[in-house]
């Protein structure tokens, strides 16, 4: 069901395998998402899933799987021989949980198709509030990672969009978003805070001119 749209922004809510099998082939320049790890930090996140993979590949993009080290093991054997590489991210002012003990850092596996050249590695502060998430992505970090793995403009889809941080860094860095979630509630989320980001931007560009 679409939720929300603009001629920028779609949010739809959802199953995301249903809704992806809608889309046209080619329709999208990157797929990126942070998916349940199976680490149960809520109701939703008792299994990794796998199904949404073989359906996003249809879409003839690269898919970048951001993950924590609970889920990296099982996101590079869900890849296979898709694998490509893994984008490491040094968080200077936080940490979380790791199998071991405790990690700064957040993983993004690359798969199906290039990206543009560059590092795969790069360092992130966080600075603002986190969204109301069981287990949020800092704005910090989207918006590197949007930024290193798409270019202005591009088209970018999160099947799982949780309380929507890929579109708010999609907005702020230039590019078009689609974002699903089956969630009603973090639809709502994602949807006021992408208006919101869309409104700082306007306000920003009209103090600027």
């Amino acid at each position: 069901m679409l939720y929300y749209s603009d001629n920028l922004v779609e949010l739809h809510q959802g199953d995301c395998r249903e809704i992806m099998r809608e889309l046209p082939d080619g329709c999208v320049d990157l797929v990126l998402t942070d998916p349940p790890y199976g680490c149960g930090k809520a109701e939703w996140d008792e299994h990794f899933p796998q199904e949404w993979y073989l359906i996003a590949k249809r879409l003839d993009a690269p898919i970048c799987i951001i993950t924590g080290s609970c889920g990296l093991r099982d996101s590079i054997q869900l890849v296979g021989d898709d694998f490509v590489d893994v984008i490491a991210a040094r968080n200077l002012n936080g940490m979380t949980r790791s199998p071991i003990g405790f990690s700064n850092w957040l993983a993004t596996v690359v798969a199906c198709g290039k990206l543009k050249q560059g590092p795969n590695f790069f360092e992130f502060a966080v600075r603002g509030n986190m969204p109301e998430h069981p287990s949020p992505k800092p704005i910090e970090y989207m918006k590197k990672i949007v930024e290193r793995a798409s270019k202005s403009g591009d088209l970018i889809l999160d099947p799982f969009m949780g309380s929507g941080t890929t579109g708010v860094a999609c907005v702020q860095t230039g590019r078009k978003f689609i974002g699903i979630e089956i969630d009603k509630n973090y639809c709502e989320i994602a949807k006021q805070r992408i208006i919101e980001a869309q409104q700082q931007l306007r306000l920003s560009l009209d103090g600027a001119a």
